[in-house]
């Protein structure tokens, strides 16, 4: 069996003398993982998030295979530290929340969409990327609720988000129960741009629990994850 397609360099680890274990999320065939024959040079040469072209092949869909892939085209942003937390963040999302071989337009869609928003201001960016994880949900089946009032219908003033059902509401239904339920930072209730770094920490830690709720894993292993966290806020 042989598979042509292109994706997004995730990442890889050593595999013995001569190989090392890939992860690509293709825009076809969904998240695969391969093995690869090991190249010092093709290891150096690519960064996380890099567009390649790849040629699978193995006698069965179910084995890991081995792939052989090539630089579609290198990330031309300037390597912030924060673009490199944030695109080895996503990735490590990718790697350990989708299915294997499952199609997904809108997830690798998204994922080119941030990739592109990645040479803008830093604002910009943490919004950016605090809407990569929401939709993250969506796509993958646990999406919330952030365009209307469950209990009215209103999509105005959107005030707290319930932890249990991923339901957003209005200030006057919810407050009563405010201790139980999440505050809605600016950039999920107003979805605005702010230099407030607080508000994407806020927002990054709803998109914690729901992740962890969701797929049931611990986030704090998450390293690159975690680092992006601690350093918004010192910002």
């Amino acid at each position: 069996m042989k598979i042509n397609d292109s994706g997004f360099f995730l990442g890889n680890k050593k595999y013995g003398e001569n190989s090392m274990i890939v992860y690509i999320l293709s825009k076809n065939n969904g998240l695969i993982k391969s093995f690869s024959k090991y190249s010092k040079k093709k290891r150096l040469s690519l960064r996380v998030l890099d567009a390649v072209n790849f040629t699978w092949q193995s006698k069965q869909k179910d084995s890991l295979g081995y792939i052989n892939f090539d630089l579609k085209a290198s990330i031309k942003q300037n390597d912030t530290f924060i673009n490199s937390l944030i695109k080895s963040s996503a990735s490590e999302l990718c790697i350990k929340f989708l299915p294997l071989w499952q199609q997904n337009f809108e997830i690798y869609d998204d994922l080119l969409k941030l990739i592109d928003s990645l040479d803008t201001k830093i604002e910009l960016v943490i919004f950016n990327y605090v809407w990569w994880e929401i939709f993250f949900l969506k796509n993958t089946g646990y999406g919330i609720n952030l365009e209307k009032c469950s209990v009215s219908g209103s999509k105005e003033n959107l005030y707290y988000l319930s932890p249990n059902s991923g339901n957003s509401v209005i200030y006057s239904v919810g407050h009563k129960y405010r201790n139980k339920l999440f505050k809605l930072p600016n950039c999920l209730k107003e979805k605005a741009v702010s230099n407030n770094f607080v508000d994407y920490v806020e927002a990054l830690k709803i998109t914690t629990y729901f992740l962890r709720k969701s797929f049931d894993y611990d986030l704090n292993k998450f390293v690159f994850r975690t680092h992006l966290i601690n350093k918004l806020k010192t910002l």
